[in-house]
């Protein structure tokens, strides 16, 4: 989340950057197999003056002297002459032998066999994760610049009078601080029993806008021990990438013995690793291994040419792991850093872009292995905690110079403050506001939020056009108190709606908030509170909007009128647990086009009086609190949430109780490169009760696609009051395409859904309001399979979907194209 926002201003920063220079262009190529050569430097002899080729080879950079220099790796260097601007400029580089003590080593050697079999046979026992019981203490600093500034950018609107905060690169080339944060954590860790606390002793945090006011909390970076090359798989953006210490390293690397050196009478080999195919999740680097204990001493990897990672420049890791003891192995020190382009290929263009730079760099220290003493934790009932100590993020200069682990430059230290005077500039802070309103949906003006803004216009058959204005308190008037409401107009009803309540935010460490709310509208069939389960970070449980409208395969029309008062508190028990309680009561208008009729006569309305409890489980995970809303960032481990109401409902001469039973569970796993994700919803009603108060399975009347709605049924189409429903998709990150030649360029990606469901309608829902006219029950299994692909020019999904039983007597086609935009790495 944190990578996605500083895409999402770097973007904006984009669209200012444009160059007033002349330049020079071309294409790196492999002058056997005239293939091109992805990630190629490219600089001007004499100077740190350059650029880098894209994924296709091609390169662009604004250009002064007589005279540049290429290199690849793996390829010998070429210095070339240049008169004047150049551009289609065809270099071709030449393959590199690799020599070793003046002998050529091919993969097979029998000694990178040798050295690979024993380091594979001995990483459990140097695994530094697989001790029962370990503490260490974790300083972690995050950097992220804006480098390559031009003068379009120096000079535009934005920074003409700012020109002060673009510093020096030691390349002489200006960059731009846009994130810089310093955490300083203590971790302790016990397998049996199983327990896990962090506790934060420090932070210190500086970004452009809601990157400075967002906390990252829940499972924090301090407990995420990444880059363990003694993994078969490292995650990074939620790509998980081949460890070349991996047991089938060799199905994907070719692996070269370099020289190796004596350290203390032990030998450390160096061993070089290449990828055997483009465009796959792998590394190109060396790492040194020992020949005592073959542990890993030292691995330097950068992302390999042709990689098809979004946005993804290069990348580089550097690990190192310490010796404790003599015998014990463990972590050192870890670096990653990463350029982010924001467009996926250069082209022909005079235009020189900006390139966004983050690094990440933590040490340990104060390493235990086994201690006598058991991690506490604030209750045994739990075996994970975050907690933060009193005042950590506001601990003085003198703090971080005597604990930091790593003595800051006076660059670094400069970062805070330029962040902070960049963050005045009235253009960013407009920036920075519509970022915001893009997470949570309102646009700050000072002591009022307008919004939200998927609420702004609407389009439906009932109401026509709805036009919506409303808004809420800001933290300039209060953190704790809010007020929020606005005004709806239909233009077919020529009826006003609205909303209006307050909310409370407890002053506690935990989140514990209290609404209460009225709100009058038209809402779709099916839709409820419980959609945000699988939906989490939605601003509302509503799928109305205009954008769906206009894409929209059918009419509009399954809504209702429904006036209701909603009170609530939700209580964070601990990181991870959380429940909520509601009371509801809500009138239900008769629908114009599915009009209530029981017994042949009509219906003019249906009361309702309900109250809920709901319980939250999730383990190991990250999320930002803003306000009265929380944003859930991620977690590999399954989220369950389960529900149960119980109210009575009024209609006609009918007074009836009824209780409901609802749970979801949802998750992802990891299958080396690939991923499957999955999420399962079940519940029973118990009662009779009018069919907009059962179970109205999420149907797809547009061309778009939905992760967590069926997306060739009808709305109405089905009706349970018991019910399983099921979500799977396997996403293959190109593991078939990268491997045809002709077609792994285009970066795409393979995706296979299903989604099933299985539900009944007891007989007794029939004898109260009739069902509307062809809805019904599934009376057994609906199904529906898909497959396409991802990462269509970067931004889309584009499934083909097959529905496989029962067919549809509303005349829902039995196969489609759905379309999902989706910005992914």
């Amino acid at each position: 989340m944190r990578n996605l926002l500083i895409v999402i201003y770097f973007f904006v920063f984009t669209s200012l950057a444009v160059a007033q220079e002349k330049s020079i262009g071309g294409t790196v190529k492999d002058i056997e197999t005239k293939e091109p050569i992805p990630f190629a430097n490219i600089y001007v002899k004499g100077t740190t003056q350059g650029t880098m080729t894209d994924t296709t080879g091609l390169f662009m950079f604004a250009f002064i002297g007589d005279s540049i220099t290429v290199s690849a790796v793996g390829y010998v260097k070429q210095t070339l002459r240049i008169d004047g601007n150049k551009r289609g400029f065809n270099i071709g580089l030449a393959p590199e032998t690799v020599e070793l003590n003046e002998v050529n080593v091919k993969p097979s050697d029998e000694r990178v066999r040798w050295l690979l079999k024993n380091l594979t046979a001995n990483k459990e026992r140097n695994n530094p994760e697989k001790y029962n019981r370990y503490s260490y203490e974790k300083y972690t600093k995050w950097d992220y610049v804006l480098n390559n500034v031009q003068k379009g950018l120096l000079n535009s609107n934005v920074f003409k009078n700012h020109q002060h905060l673009f510093q020096k690169a030691g390349d002489g080339s200006l960059y731009l601080p846009v994130y810089f944060s310093e955490q300083l954590v203590y971790n302790e860790f016990q397998r049996k029993p199983e327990k896990q606390k962090s506790t934060v002793l420090a932070d210190k945090t500086s970004g452009l806008g809601v990157l400075n006011s967002y906390e990252f909390s829940g499972y924090t970076s301090g407990l995420n021990v990444s880059h363990n090359f003694y993994d078969n798989y490292i995650k990074y953006y939620e790509q998980n990438f081949v460890s070349p210490a991996a047991n089938n390293g060799w199905f994907y690397y070719r692996y070269y013995l370099g020289d190796s050196t004596l350290v203390n009478g032990i030998k450390h080999y160096k061993v070089l690793f290449y990828p055997r195919r483009k465009g796959e999740n792998v590394f190109e680097g060396y790492m040194v291994v020992d020949d005592k204990r073959f542990a890993i001493q030292r691995v330097e990897a950068r992302l390999s040419g042709g990689n098809q990672l979004n946005f993804i420049k290069n990348m580089s890791v550097v690990s190192d792991y310490q010796v404790i003891n003599d015998t014990i192995v463990f972590y050192k020190s870890n670096k990653l850093q990463a350029e982010f382009d924001y467009l996926p290929v250069q082209g022909d263009s005079t235009k020189q872009r900006l390139e966004l730079i983050f690094s990440e760099s933590s040490s340990y220290d104060k390493v235990t292995i086994e201690p006598k003493e058991e991690i506490v934790l604030t209750t045994k009932s739990i075996n994970y905690e975050s907690v933060k100590q009193m005042d950590y993020r506001k601990r003085d200069a003198s703090y971080w110079d005597k604990y930091r682990h790593n003595k800051l430059s006076e660059e670094d230290l400069n970062k805070y403050a330029i962040i902070d005077s960049v963050n005045q500039i009235p253009q960013v802070k407009l920036a920075n506001d519509l970022v915001e309103m893009g997470l949570n949906g309102y646009l700050d003006i000072g002591k009022y939020e307008i919004g939200p803004y998927t609420d702004f216009v609407q389009s439906n058959e009932i109401e026509g056009y709805r036009f919506y204005f409303g808004g809420r308190t800001s933290s300039e008037i209060s953190e704790n108190w809010m007020l929020f409401g606005g005004m709806g107009y239909g233009t077919k009803t020529k009826q006003i709606s609205g909303r209006g309540g307050v909310g409370y935010r407890f002053k506690t460490a935990n989140r514990r908030v209290f609404k209460v709310e009225y709100d009058d509208r038209y809402i779709r069939m099916g839709e409820n509170r419980k959609i945000l389960y699988l939906y989490e970070n939605m601003l509302s449980p509503s799928e109305t909007n205009l954008v769906s409208s206009i894409l929209s395969r059918d009419k509009f029309d399954e809504l209702y009128r429904q006036q209701g008062i909603h009170l609530s508190y939700d209580h964070e028990w601990r990181t991870g647990i959380s429940t909520g309680f509601n009371l509801d009561y809500k009138k239900q208008h008769s629908p114009e086009f599915y009009p209530f009729v029981m017994d042949g006569e009509p219906v003019s309305s249906v009361k309702a009086y309900e109250a809920g409890l709901n319980l939250r489980l999730s383990w190991k995970e990250s999320f930002i609190d803003d306000g009265f809303m929380r944003f859930y960032v991620s977690t590999d481990y399954p989220i369950i949430n389960m529900a149960a109401n119980v109210g009575r409902v009024e209609y006609g001469n009918v007074s009836d109780w009824y209780a409901k039973i609802h749970a979801t569970i949802k998750a992802r796993k990891y299958f080396g490169m690939t991923y499957f994700n999955y999420a399962v919803e079940a519940g029973k009603i118990f009662g009779k009760l009018p069919y907009t108060m059962l179970e109205i399975p999420r149907g797809n009347e547009t061309y778009g696609y939905y992760r967590y709605d069926f997306n060739l049924i009808n709305y109405l189409e089905f009706i349970h009051d018991s019910y399983v429903h099921t979500y799977l998709d396997y996403h293959m990150n190109g593991f078939f395409f990268n491997r045809l030649p002709l077609l792994k360029r285009l970066g795409l990606r393979e995706v296979v859904s299903a989604k099933g469901m299985f539900g009944t309608l007891s007989s007794e829902q029939l004898k109260g309001i009739a069902l509307p006219l062809g809805a019904g029950s599934a009376d057994g299994t609906y199904l529906e399979v898909g497959a396409g692909l991802e990462n269509v020019f970067r931004f889309f999904r584009v499934e083909g979907v097959w529905r496989v039983t029962p067919k549809s007597i509303q005349g829902v086609p039995d196969f489609g194209i759905r379309v999902l935009f989706e910005i992914k790495l």
